[in-house]
């Protein structure tokens, strides 16, 4: 009996594509650096990371006294984000938000000024 090639070929590229999109779901490190020298004497961060309407992720972040940058370790799904980041200062509080992108693990470095 000879078997025909087609169907092992068809499994293998379905179980290709099942570990693909698995792969792509999966949550990477991506360690988010505020960068709070637009806003002298920042004291500290409140970040939602938000998908669409959904609530992500909450942080509240300290500033020590000079910190130039802020860091934030996450791990998130490849996709869009918003970030609704709310920064202390003795000036009172800065309202701001910033788009985030996920495609692959790494460092994002984000500018925080008034």
């Amino acid at each position: 009996m000879t078997r025909k090639p087609l169907p092992r070929l068809l499994l293998l590229v379905g179980a290709i594509g099942v570990g693909a999109l698995l792969f792509r779901a999966a949550p990477r490190d991506v360690e988010l650096v505020y960068d709070v020298r637009g806003i002298p004497g920042a004291t500290g961060l409140e970040v939602e990371v938000r998908r669409g309407a959904e609530l992500m992720r909450r942080a509240e972040l300290r500033v020590a006294a000079g910190q130039a940058l802020v860091h934030h370790p996450v791990r998130l799904p490849d996709g869009a984000y918003r970030l609704d980041i709310r920064v202390e200062s003795p000036d009172g509080a800065v309202a701001l938000e910033r788009p985030l992108e996920v495609r692959e693990a790494g460092t994002v470095v984000l500018p925080l000024a008034r």
